[in-house]
C-alpha cells in the first residue's frame, strides 16, 4: 500500500497527502487502534466499505468545505502510509484544531512531531490561519507532550464527548 494521494507537505521524513480511498486498509487498521479507540473514540467502522465512507464523508467532505482536513502521512522513502494528521473544523471552536494518531508500529520515533510541523506549516501559510487548536484527552499525556513542543498552550478545559478534555491554542 502507497500514498497516493494529491502532495499538501513534505519535511525531511515525510510526505504529507490528501487521503483517497485506494487508503482504505491503512484507515481501517488505524482508526481500530486501542489507542485511537481510547483518545480519539470508537468510529465503528469494522470494513474497507466502512472506512471508504469515513473517508468520503469525513476528508473529502472537509476538503471541500474548508480547503483542509486530515492528511495521509507516509515515509518518504517508501511511501508507506503511517497515520494521519490534519486540520478539523469543529463547530464549537472559533478556530481549526490539528488531530493526528499513528500506527504502533511508527510510534515514538519523532513522526507524528514532524508530521504537525509540516501540516502547521503548510496550511497556516496556505490558508492565512492565524490561530489553531488542539483538544487533547487528560489522560492521553504523550500528546499533551507533543502539542506543547509544537508552541501550543494550555487554554482551558471544556466538554467534549461527555468527558472533560484539554483545549490548547496556537498562534502564529
Amino acid at each position: 500500500m502507497s500514498c497516493t494521494g494529491t502532495l499538501v507537505a513534505q519535511t525531511e521524513r515525510l510526505n504529507i497527502r490528501k487521503v483517497t480511498t485506494a487508503e482504505a486498509f491503512f484507515i481501517l487498521e488505524l482508526v481500530n487502534d486501542p489507542d485511537w479507540i481510547r483518545h480519539i473514540g470508537d468510529r465503528d467502522i469494522h470494513n474497507q466499505a466502512d472506512a471508504r465512507r469515513f473517508i468520503e464523508d469525513g476528508p473529502f467532505v472537509s476538503y471541500q468545505k474548508n480547503g483542509f482536513g486530515l492528511y495521509v502521512f507516509c515515509d518518504n522513502r517508501k511511501n508507506r502510509p503511517m497515520g494521519v494528521c490534519g486540520m478539523l473544523q469543529r463547530t464549537f471552536l472559533d478556530a481549526p484544531d490539528i488531530g493526528y494518531a499513528i500506527l504502533p508500529a511508527y510510534r515514538r520515533k519523532g513522526f507524528t512531531f514532524e508530521a504537525c510541523q509540516g501540516v502547521l506549516q503548510a496550511d497556516c501559510q496556505r490558508l492565512g490561519l492565524k490561530k489553531v487548536h488542539a483538544i487533547i484527552s487528560k489522560e492521553n499525556t504523550q500528546s499533551i507532550n507533543l502539542i506543547e513542543r509544537l508552541g501550543f498552550t494550555f487554554t482551558k478545559v471544556i466538554q467534549h464527548q461527555q468527558t472533560d478534555t484539554l483545549l490548547y491554542s496556537f498562534f502564529k
